[in-house]
């Protein structure tokens, strides 16, 4: 829904999309949008958005017997009797929010920031955010509305009382970050890393690259590019923007780094932050050093827009982890899970075990599910993931999907012990045999793909235990 003085008009969404009514009030006034007839409130416009296993042209109907003030269509359809709600005819029902959506951008012109990359994103986002909220009033999207669907209805959230928006723009193929960054028209755009992520959309990691680099090609040049120094695909990328850069890393040179990095007795990290105006102490309520990079590219974020130092510490170590991101969980019996169960990619794969593996206590016990969307390189990553779990001193694995045993092969290709090694039916399964392995003092990382949900195990280990 749209939160504005403004009214969306029929007459906006034709300019906005050079769509045609073919039925209903032409004077309509539109309360916001939505893509869900199942959700729509109340006077919003109706997108009939078409996929590969859906058409909302299918249910305009009952959007409207809801209350829908109108829908947007790509072909002709029966209004319902006695109604004189506008049905607005396009060519393409996504394409039409997008547009509608960079009309409303156009309309605010507040500073936009848009972080694009394999890993990160999310808490990127969500730090840069808390910093900014010290001094100004921030929009950002909420949870995973940073594709071509979610990125629109979060821009058409903002409304004059926001002084800044943060959004993070995610995609499976190419072409998409290009139309992101198209419809946001960000001033500051944030590029954290590029790694082996949606292969099977883009094929190869030189493919994910230049994917992520359509925020170079398409971001006003008049804006500020923030990059990774340290990953040296977007090091190439950030040398390709002719407009202002700044700089973020650990080990190389930059604008933006972390210096005297150690790590507290929970896993916690701090580090001596040092930027433009000088040096401060940061220590993140945050496990893994993964997570200086984002923090990093916060603070670069927040220095651009006026914030302080000061600001930027008080706005660091006051960030908690979104749920299912590195979240730690206390179990009653003194075992630690560390909960990183939103998502998973060889590149947080790497990530998650090193933290794992640093973290001061008992056993360190890895639960991991498959990684999804690596095309014909998911075998070959399972593998190197379970060589992974050995190099980093794993002293146990569990495993759940179909590409466990080829994470088990890479496992005992490093030399783990078989016996160390369990591959799960299903959560309850793991949860079962995980309850009579991990005691007092112990860590356990859980760690897939979004479709595994093994956030679950933690209930069934709940009740095990």
């Amino acid at each position: 829904m749209i939160a504005e003085e403004q009214q969306l008009s029929v007459a906006a969404v034709i300019e906005a999309t050079g769509g045609t009514v073919i039925h209903g009030d032409r004077a309509a006034i539109f309360a916001g949008v939505s893509t869900d007839s199942r959700s729509i409130k109340q006077g919003e416009l109706f997108f009939a958005l078409r996929g590969i296993n859906f058409d909302g042209h299918r249910f305009c109907d009952a959007a409207i017997e809801r209350g829908g003030g109108g829908a947007i269509v790509e072909h002709e359809i029966a209004a319902p009797a006695g109604t004189a709600v506008p049905l607005i005819k396009v060519p393409d029902s996504l394409t039409a929010l997008g547009d509608l959506a960079n009309w409303w951008r156009k309309r605010h012109s507040i500073p936009l920031i848009a972080i694009v990359g394999s890993t990160g994103k999310t808490t990127t986002k969500e730090m840069a955010a808390g910093i900014l909220e010290t001094r100004y009033r921030v929009m950002k999207n909420e949870g995973n509305f940073n594709n071509l669907i979610g990125l629109p209805l979060s821009l058409l959230q903002i409304n004059s009382r926001h002084d800044v928006a943060i959004l993070e723009m995610g995609m499976n193929r190419k072409g998409e970050i290009q139309r992101l960054t198209e419809i946001a028209e960000p001033n500051t755009g944030i590029l954290t890393n590029v790694g082996p992520v949606h292969l099977e959309g883009v094929e190869s990691i030189e493919g994910v690259m230049e994917a992520k680099g359509e925020l170079v090609e398409e971001m006003d040049t008049q804006g500020r590019l923030i990059f990774n120094a340290d990953d040296p695909l977007v090091t190439e990328l950030g040398k390709r923007f002719p407009g202002e850069r700044t700089s973020f890393g650990v080990d190389n040179p930059a604008d933006w780094m972390a210096h005297d990095i150690s790590r507290a007795g929970g896993g916690n990290v701090s580090f001596a932050l040092q930027g433009p105006a000088g040096q401060t102490p940061i220590a993140l309520q945050l496990m893994g050093r993964h997570q200086i990079y984002n923090a990093l590219a916060a603070a670069a974020a927040a220095f651009a827009q006026g914030i302080g130092m000061e600001e930027i510490k008080r706005g660091l170590e006051a960030f908690q982890p979104p749920p299912m991101r590195m979240e730690i969980i206390t179990l009653g019996q003194g075992i630690t899970i560390i909960n990183d169960a939103y998502n998973a990619n060889p590149k947080s794969m790497e990530a998650a075990l090193l933290a794992l593996a640093e973290a001061k206590g008992g056993k360190k016990i890895a639960v991991l599910g498959d990684m999804w969307e690596l095309g014909p390189y998911a075998e070959q990553a399972h593998r190197e993931l379970g060589r992974a779990v050995q190099e980093h001193g794993i002293d146990a694995l569990f495993l759940l999907g179909q590409f466990a045993p080829r994470v088990v092969q890479g496992a005992k290709e490093a030399g783990m012990d078989p016996q160390e090694i369990y591959l799960g039916k299903d959560h309850r399964d793991v949860a079962l045999r995980l309850a009579q392995l991990a005691k007092k003092g112990d860590w356990v990382l859980l760690k897939g793909s979004r479709i595994m949900k093994m956030e679950e195990i933690i209930k069934e280990l709940r009740n095990a235990l």
